[in-house]
């Protein structure tokens, strides 16, 4: 499946969840399709997405967060899955885009899971029991309706093809971060109150 199809899939479960991503081209697809939006803090260093996530999570109990990244950039940071384990936040999901490779940098850099590493064998292993894998779109659109709405913490690794070129759809790259962080958190403040 292509990632921007999945991500297409996602922005329609998505709705308003705070979610922050790692860095990639997956950036660049969201951004087209959901714009500048202030629920989405686009295009974090490796492996920040999936702890920034984490400890919203723990710190707003009551609503839920999602943090998307590339297998790159979880494998740089696999010790958040024994975290998340131990803390078990009802209210996180984090989603694997698995292309096997470090597609930013081009198609020939290949990562661990194109070389055996199971990602969701592994978050399983850290004891993450709600993990899913998904291969195609149809199972991708019926997941996404449980672990954006299910108590989690939940695990989807997303099986995508490996896209190292640049689609013309994607050219623009999602806002300055810094701006984008003040405005990811007056959203924060305000659905707080």
């Amino acid at each position: 499946m292509k990632r921007s199809d999945f991500l297409e899939v996602f922005a329609r479960h998505r709705g308003s969840i705070p979610t922050i991503t790692g860095p990639g081209l997956m950036t660049r697809e969201l951004f087209a399709v959901t714009g500048d939006d202030p629920s989405i803090l686009y295009n974090m260093e490796m492996p920040y997405a999936t702890p920034m996530c984490m400890g919203l999570a723990m710190s707003r109990p009551n609503a839920k967060v999602v943090a998307l990244e590339g297998d790159g950039s979880l494998i740089s940071a696999l010790g958040i899955l024994t975290t998340i384990a131990r803390y078990k936040p009802e209210n996180l999901t984090l989603i694997v885009l698995d292309n096997e490779s470090y597609s930013t940098f081009g198609s020939g850099m290949v990562s661990a899971t194109a070389t055996g590493v199971d990602l969701a064998a592994v978050a399983l292993g850290c004891g993450l029991e709600k993990t899913i894998t998904v291969t195609t779109l149809d199972q991708s659109d019926a997941v996404l309706a449980k672990v954006l709405t299910e108590p989690g913490p939940w695990v989807l690794v997303a099986k995508v093809d490996p896209q190292a070129e640049q689609d013309p759809r994607f050219a623009r790259n999602s806002p300055d971060v810094t701006e984008q962080s003040l405005d990811f958190a007056r959203m924060l403040r305000r659905s707080a109150a």
